[in-house]
């Protein structure tokens, strides 16, 4: 799905529903505004960045987003506690702000 994104002007950055469509574009601005859009409204805190690096060193190395239940346990987190980080979820929220692309599957 080729769109113009209204925040940066560029065409095909993102995809259908703010997923990055080139995990290489990221940036900690990029995070910054989805972070914004996924109602993480006062910031990214060192938890973030923490689940935020956690998920993309996986993705770039295993060519996918781990499972919830490896990122608590790696990040030292609960479950809780990456709900409150994250609202909108795992894959809604935590995924999308780091760049990662829309899974497969994915509704």
């Amino acid at each position: 799905m080729e769109t113009t994104d209204i925040k940066t002007g560029n065409k095909e950055t993102f995809h259908c529903e703010d997923f990055l469509n080139d995990i290489d574009f990221w940036s900690i601005d990029i995070a910054e505004i989805l972070a914004k859009d996924n109602k993480i409204a006062d910031g990214l805190t060192a938890d973030h960045w923490k689940v935020i690096m956690y998920v993309r060193e996986h993705y770039l190395k295993y060519e996918r987003g781990p499972e919830i239940v490896k990122v608590v346990k790696d990040c030292g987190i609960s479950f809780k506690d990456l709900c409150n980080l994250f609202p909108c979820g795992l894959v809604r929220g935590a995924y999308k702000v780091a760049g990662l692309p829309r899974p497969h599957g994915c509704i």
